[in-house]
């Protein structure tokens, strides 16, 4: 199966590159970030893509907006918004065992307050979708740089918005709920791989950029996965789609937490941000856990 995430600035832009790269590469699963216009807005040919069933989740007026896409060869999909959404920034689609949460997390420049508490909620609905034992898939424009090595020297400011540590540190939180950065998964050690280069500089022809772009998954599906790399080669928007192969899931991972405490099993999880630290031990949370109350399901703007 191949996943991929694309932030592509604006589908409008984009239509033509996008329509020759989908049938070029025609992914399984396809989550797109920052599209940048209301569903009617979408170009005729590719608002319905043959092959597919299509969630367009954007507003009016050039901003934000994300959308998933899904080959009709795995199943009925069952789109949905968290209830956490905001600026049309995050949508999510249930298909063949998996659930797949596209992320367009806000700069932070306007508001660094916002994209915190953003981020904090991801994190937090993440960690319930994984208490209740789902096969999560996490993909976007997280727009945060996690090591120093996921931004060229170049570029890099001490304390530079997307490189500090309390928004690092939302990454550290999703790795604690045993989610995989699949690129470093495999690519440990490779310094020069960005996902987004600014327009400035002829920085791409360089390699001057950030990698700011991730999907993510728990070990179980990452265990299964036999690649995922970064077409720079794809040059129509200043981000490069990031791409990932996996394999069969065989109910990986699907032993839920809420299953382990109910049989007894003896469980320690502790996640610490800059702004929040919980810690659970052998009892479920005091908050509640089901991710999906408060979650309704799409059944407008699905297109197929």
């Amino acid at each position: 199966m191949k996943i991929v995430t694309w932030n592509v600035n604006g589908i409008r832009a984009r239509a033509t590159a996008f329509e020759h790269w989908i049938q070029a590469h025609r992914p399984d699963i396809l989550c797109l970030q920052e599209i940048k216009a209301h569903p009617d807005q979408i170009p005729a040919g590719i608002r319905d893509i043959r092959g597919y069933t299509s969630h367009w989740h954007g507003a009016r007026g050039g901003y934000s907006g994300v959308s998933i896409h899904v080959s009709e060869s795995l199943g009925e999909a069952e789109y949905s918004v968290p209830h956490f959404d905001e600026e049309t920034r995050v949508l999510q689609a249930r298909v063949g065992g998996l659930t797949v949460v596209n992320v367009y997390t806000p700069l932070g420049q306007k508001s660094y307050r916002q994209k915190i508490e953003f981020l904090g909620s991801l994190v937090h609905y993440i960690d319930a979708l994984r208490y209740e034992g789902e096969n999560v898939i996490l993909c976007g424009d997280l727009n945060v740089a996690h090591r120093d090595a996921d931004v060229h020297p170049e570029m890099y400011v001490e304390d530079m918005l997307c490189t500090r540590p309390d928004e690092r540190s939302m990454i550290d939180a999703l790795h604690a709920l045993g989610l995989k950065d699949l690129f470093r998964y495999h690519h440990p050690d490779d310094r020069h791989a960005y996902s987004w280069w600014p327009y400035y500089g002829g920085a791409r022809a360089r390699n001057v950029g950030w990698r700011i772009d991730y999907i993510l998954a728990p070990t179980a599906i990452a265990e299964t996965s036999t690649r995922c790399w970064i077409q720079r080669e794809e040059s129509s928007s200043d981000h490069s789609p990031v791409l990932a192969e996996i394999g069969p899931l065989n109910n990986a991972g699907k032993t839920s937490l809420k299953t382990a405490l109910k049989s007894g099993g003896k469980t320690r999880k502790k996640i610490t941000t800059n702004t929040a630290t919980t810690t659970r031990e052998n009892t479920p949370p005091e908050t509640p856990r089901n991710a999906h109350e408060n979650t309704p399901k799409i059944t407008s703007r699905v297109t197929r």
